[in-house]
């Protein structure tokens, strides 16, 4: 006679218990996932900086900021760079058309050739000097 520690109606229900993950394997399923989120975010902040100082700096006009604009739009026009932080590398990652954005970027700046605007990078403006100016400007 064969015993079983289930009950007549809980045949067959022990195929439907959920499978058990032990903390070390949940955890490491969240390491690896803020790993991944990590070097997006880096990505996307290397994007980000490299278009802003491409557009900040393509009509400089003093060495530096020539020679910044010269390594940003060296770095959109690359194609075949097969380094980590390769502007279609980076792109990829971030799931961003490479052609598309280096087009959009290419047209911005022939669109301004004629005429320039100075832009200033966001990250670059100190914070307190932004709340300064937006004060005086609601007093003035």
């Amino acid at each position: 006679m064969e015993y079983s520690l289930l009950a007549r109606d809980d045949r067959g229900t022990e195929f439907l218990e959920p499978d058990v993950m032990t903390p070390d394997q949940f955890f490491g399923l969240l390491r690896r996932r803020s790993w991944q989120d990590g070097e997006r975010r880096l990505m996307a902040a290397v994007l980000q900086d490299g278009i802003e100082n491409f557009q900040k700096h393509a009509f400089a006009t003093d060495p530096l900021g020539k020679e910044i604009f010269d390594v940003e739009r060296s770095w959109v026009v690359a194609r075949n760079d097969p380094s980590l932080f390769a502007f279609n590398t980076v792109c990829e990652v971030l799931d961003i058309d490479p052609d598309c954005l280096r087009a959009g970027l290419l047209r911005w700046l022939e669109q301004r050739k004629d005429d320039p605007v100075r832009l200033q990078a966001r990250h670059l403006d100190d914070p307190r000097r932004r709340v300064e100016r937006v004060a005086l400007a609601a007093v003035g």
